[in-house]
């Protein structure tokens, strides 16, 4: 897995909304309070901190089946790879 786990979890920390520990892979996305303005927020800081293009369209579930944030960083982790 190429090193995005720590950078990912520090983005999600960033925009989470009453969490009351830091995000771990195991935190539920549901947990986060991320509204969808962050979510775009998110996206932008990803793609710029760990230059990956995300690719996002605003009428759908960003989320996708993924319930996790361990989900996402894998989700992630796949995308890098393909590029590669």
């Amino acid at each position: 897995m190429a090193d995005i786990e720590q950078p990912l979890l520090d983005i999600i920390k960033e925009h989470a909304v009453g969490l009351t520990q830091p995000p771990t892979r195991d935190t539920p996305i549901a947990d986060l309070g991320i509204d969808s303005f962050s979510i775009v927020e998110i996206i932008y800081e990803v793609e710029e901190k760990l230059g990956v293009e995300v690719p996002f369209n605003a009428n759908e579930n960003p989320f996708g089946d993924m319930s996790s944030v361990g989900d996402l960083i894998d989700a992630l982790d796949s995308l890098i790879k393909s590029k590669d």
